[in-house]
This record gives C-alpha cells, structure tokens and sequence, in this order.
C-alpha cells in the first residue's frame, strides 16, 4: 500500500513540476521520416498550463514536454518558451502558445509534434486554480526567493494580479507559489523558466518527506480534480509508479529549455528557435542517435526559418535583437500575433492570483504601491481630435498623462519606452490602438512612455 502511496506523491511532483512553468506529458504512434523513432519504454507527453479568459479558448501560458524513460526511470523536462516562433498546421507561422487558442490541446499537439520532430499522443491542461488546489494539497513548498519581487497588474483578472513577495527563504502555498512562477522581470520568459525549474526542485525536495504519505489518499483526490487529461487512470497509476522509483532524488530528472535567442519582430517579441541545434538536443534527451532521416528534417527545417527571416537569421544570439520584417510571410505572421495579443489583453482572467471572487485561498496581503507610469503624448496625426481620442485611451490603459504636444506629421504610430523596461512595456499592451514599439531613451522630463499619435490612429 505504501508503494502506491508513493507513486501517487511522485505522481503529484511531475504535475507541479510542469505546472510550475505552465505545464506538460505520451505512448507510441509511428512516426514520419523527420522524427526519432518512437523507442520501447519511452513516453513523450505535453502538459500545458492554461490561462483561460472569460469568452477566450485561453492560451497555453506555458508548455512543457515531459520525456520519460520507463525503462531506465529518467525524464527529462523540455520547456517550449510560449513566444516561440513554430509553423502551426493549418495556421501558418505564429507564437507556439497561440496554437491552443485556434485549436485546443489537438492542435497543441500536432504543432509540438512538428517542431520537436518527436511523437506525443497525451495531454494534460492545468489552470491557476488548480496550480494552487495542488500546491496546498502537499502542504506548499520552500522557496529561497531572490530578489524582492513587487507590483501590481490591475488589467489581469477581475481584481487584477498582484505579485508581493520579499528576498530570503520562506514557506509557499499554492497562492503565493503562483506569484513565484508567473513573476515576470526584464528577462521575460527565461528570467521565468530559471524560476519554474527552482520551483520543481522545490516540489520535489518537499515530496521526500515521509509525512506526506499518510495524506496520500487526499491528495490523489486532488491531483484527479485539479487537471485535464485524456490519459486513463491506468496510464496515470503507470506514470506515477515510475516517478515513485524516481522520488528518492532529482539527479535523474534532467531540464532544459528549447535552444535560441530572443528577438522582437515589428515590435512584436519572439523567441527564434536554433533548429539544428535543438533538434540534436532533443535526440539527446531522448537517449538516441538521430537518424539521416531526422537529420535532414532538422535541416529542411532550418532553411524554412532562413527564408522566413531572410538575412535576420544571420544574426548572433544573445541579448534581444531586432529584426526586420522581409516578406509577406513574416508579415501575415507578425500580424496575426499582434491580433491574437490584443484580444488577450482585453479579455479579463478569472481568478488568475488566486485573489478573484470565490477563491478559498488565503488573502494576499494589500497590493503594493504601484509605480505610475507617465506619458507624454504627441499628436502627429494632424487631427486634433486624435489627440484627445488618444490621451483617454492611454489614460484608461493606466498611464498619467503628463502633456500633449503637437509634432511633425507621422504615417505610423510609434509608443517611445527606456529600453529594457518590462513594467512601461507590458502596460502599453493594453493600449487599444495599433503601434510601433521602440526601444530607446525617454527624458524624465518626458515621464516612462512617449507616445507618437500618427495618421493611422482610429483606422
């Protein structure tokens, strides 16, 4: 009986380890050409974390491939970084995380299949609040946090997102461990994906601890409640045997995220995958030598990432880049993504802290001061009444307005922020009108944000 009890802790910890990043797990189909060969005992499975929206499919928050090696007891852990760049079937080019808003874990499916040239046949969704449900199920975890970790999104949610959490050592439960998970800083989705995998560590440091077996019943109650899977209770009672045999440590349970570098496209921010690398990496974490098949599909498949990105893809790695847009492919594909981020902008998030109506979790303590952000507004457009239109908007976006100015005549409309400045960048994504981001240097005088009304203000 405790052997079972086991396996459903361990069971639990892969869970929360996916979760954690926003989330993950597969058996045999036959694969094309272009993939590593499904192998005896190895199991590929997609878990997603889902951040659903009132009257919104949602979107995959964040994606995780669990490879698990039942005849060895390994896994490894690959994180897909949500604005990764990927060809989605049936949709073209795109951000990876859009996929589930057009087609739902299926399509998920299919795109993460293509793009790692790995078979998956599984899926498990999990959402904030059954992120949290599972994290009080294993009596939360202990974290070293780094760095004081403060602000307050009012557009996130019915009572908006607030992240308040100070430095040092201390006890989560579910409603403060999703304040550690979804913090976002000027390193956007890496600063977030080092966090997640701190947090799995967590997770499974805490489910060594004897005690948590004679709660064992309980919690498998809420590990079935809390996610969404088409995995029988036969293959999960199979997968949470083999990380039972895995639970006595974590040397065994290998991490690693898709290999690239960041970039913003149009102003729009995407994570450029290195195809040939990770290609190699994921036959690596598969434990096998990559076929001439799979070989020339990872080739085929960098040269259809040169010809999307033209003479950009020559660039270096490393800090964000900006790249430029080449051809109407590239274009319809940065358009789609600057749609499908405004629709999500505009949606609001049920219950995504942990604080909406209805929670049971514990209160957070009240938001902390949040910085407001100024704007200084020049109208470019020739129309005075852009100005006006442009300056509530803005407003009602959360920014201060500290002057409107008139400017020299503008096709485009341009949003000015200090470069690296996460807090003035995510806020312009609540702006309801179209722009050009740039990167650069605001005066003080100026307060955080500029912003260029031009000519194509209100088409």
């Amino acid at each position: 009986m405790l052997g079972k009890y086991k396996a459903v802790i361990a069971g639990i910890g892969v869970l929360l380890a996916a979760v954690a990043g926003f989330f993950l797990l597969g058996p045999g189909k036959n694969p094309d050409p272009g993939q590593v060969a499904q192998i005896q005992g190895k199991r590929n499975i997609l878990v997603m974390g889902v951040d659903r929206r009132s009257g919104d499919t949602g979107r995959s928050d964040t994606l995780f491939v669990t490879m698990l090696d039942t005849s060895r007891n390994q896994a490894a852990l690959l994180s897909i970084p949500r604005d990764t760049l990927v060809s989605i079937p049936g949709h073209g080019w795109d951000k990876v995380n859009h996929a589930y808003a057009y087609g739902g874990h299926e399509l998920s499916r299919k795109t993460v299949e293509n793009f790692l040239g790995i078979p998956i046949s599984n899926y498990v969704l999990v959402d904030f609040q059954g992120f949290i449900k599972l994290v009080d199920a294993i009596g939360g975890v202990d974290i070293d946090v780094e760095k004081s970790m403060q602000y307050t999104d009012p557009y996130d949610g019915e009572n908006g997102l607030v992240i308040n959490l100070q430095p040092g050592k201390q006890h989560m439960d579910g409603t403060t461990a999703i304040q550690y998970v979804r913090y976002r800083d000027e390193e956007g989705d890496i600063g977030r994906v080092a966090r997640q995998q701190k947090f799995m560590k967590a997770v499974f440091a805490k489910l060594r601890s004897a005690s948590l077996l004679t709660r064992a019943p309980e919690i498998a109650h809420t590990l079935y409640q809390s996610i969404d899977t088409d995995l029988s209770a036969g293959d999960l009672a199979s997968l949470l045997v083999t990380f039972a045999k895995n639970v006595s440590g974590t040397s065994q349970l290998e991490t690693a995220m898709v290999q690239g570098s960041p970039a913003y496209i149009d102003d729009i921010s995407y994570w450029i995958p290195n195809m040939t690398a990770l290609r190699q990496q994921v036959a690596q974490l598969q434990g096998v030598q990559p076929g001439e098949g799979y070989r020339m599909a990872a080739q085929a498949a960098k040269k259809k990432y040169d010809e999307l990105l033209g003479t950009n893809s020559a660039a270096g790695s490393g800090e964000k880049r900006t790249l430029q847009v080449q051809n109407q492919e590239l274009k319809k594909a940065v358009e789609k993504a600057r749609k499908m981020d405004k629709e999500k902008a505009a949606l609001p998030v049920g219950d995504s802290s942990g604080t909406g109506k209805g929670s049971t979790a514990p209160n957070l303590p009240p938001p902390p001061p949040q910085k407001t952000l100024r704007a200084s507004l020049v109208n470019c457009s020739g129309n005075p009444q852009y100005g006006v239109e442009a300056a509530n908007d803005a407003r009602n976006a959360g920014f201060a307005i500290v002057s409107i100015t008139n400017g020299s005549p503008m096709d485009r409309t341009q949003v000015l922020i200090n470069a690296g400045s996460s807090a003035a960048e995510e806020r312009t994504g609540a702006l309801p009108f179209d722009f050009q981001l740039i990167q650069g240097a605001v005066s003080p005088s100026s307060g955080d944000v500029v912003i260029y009304v031009g000519r194509d203000y209100g088409k």
